[in-house]
């Protein structure tokens, strides 16, 4: 949690998905990281994440590898 808001992880390859998510959930005051591929979300993988939102197919890696990648070191929400 950063500045006292739980932060959201939103990966996602449809930009406009990623753009509704982010504005509806900013605006119930969540922070948001938006990513646009699994590799992303690899490098932003931190125990300051509240919550992932991944999309099943994304380039690169896809939700499903990504899971299990966040699981390796965190139990956080998925």
């Amino acid at each position: 949690m950063r500045n006292g808001k739980k932060l959201i992880l939103i990966a996602d390859d449809d930009k406009e998905i990623r753009d509704i998510l982010n504005i509806l959930l900013s605006n119930e005051g969540y922070e948001i990281i938006s990513t646009s591929n699994g590799e992303e979300v690899i490098n932003n993988i931190n125990e300051d994440i509240d919550l992932y939102i991944l999309d099943v197919s994304m380039p690169i890696l896809d939700g499903f590898k990504v899971g299990i990648e966040i699981r390796k070191k965190y139990e956080t929400p998925i």
